[in-house]
């Protein structure tokens, strides 16, 4: 509306209030911007700086890339990263929101961000809280990437938890590999080492 007119920088191109957030992407120029609940989730301009450095250290420091798990990550932009690698024979995303997956997977200009990571026929998508999903779940992943918002509240801190990562560890082969986003150790000093300490 008016006010998130005033709020974002640029155009409009979406806006919708799901039961778990409300999703704004803006384009100012030939910059897509993607908003959750008023905060910047990404910028195109430079997406890749963080997504690379996420994905492909772990990716490339494992043996195997068979089945891959991303927790996390519903606009398919790490899930591109690791479609990368050709002997990836299976990628499941599990984000919460379907309403971010259909986005990425659905909108033409969001395909054209994540390279169309979100309808490669290597992906499954699994709109389910990773918690619930590690708990259900029987298969193994041989790299599991951590792609979650930073823990600023109750339900995304559990799963920055030493019970989560045990969970986790359940789910991993003797020689798979994970790695998580963990804030920022410049403007999340506390919350950084807390992860650091937990994991």
């Amino acid at each position: 509306g008016f006010f998130e007119s005033r709020l974002f920088a640029g155009e409009i191109i979406h806006a919708s209030t799901s039961p778990y957030q409300r999703i704004v992407v803006a384009r100012n120029g030939q910059t897509i911007n993607l908003f959750i609940n008023g905060a910047l989730q990404f910028s195109s301009i430079d997406e890749h700086r963080y997504h690379e450095s996420l994905v492909h250290p772990v990716m490339s420091l494992s043996r195997r890339h068979d089945h891959v798990l991303i927790l996390g990550g519903g606009d398919g932009l790490a899930l591109r990263e690791v479609l990368k690698y050709d002997d990836v024979r299976q990628a499941t995303l599990v984000d919460l929101d379907p309403a971010i997956t259909n986005l990425f997977r659905d909108n033409a200009l969001m395909r054209g961000i994540n390279a169309g990571s979100l309808t490669d026929s290597r992906t499954r998508i699994v709109n389910e809280d990773a918690w619930r999903f590690l708990e259900e779940t029987t298969d193994r992943f041989d790299v599991v990437i951590i792609d979650l918002p930073d823990p600023h509240n109750l339900s995304l801190s559990k799963l920055y938890s030493k019970s989560f990562y045990t969970l986790l560890t359940q789910r991993l082969n003797a020689d798979s590999l994970f790695v998580t986003q963990a804030t920022s150790p410049v403007f999340a000093t506390r919350a950084y080492w807390s992860i650091v300490a937990t994991l």
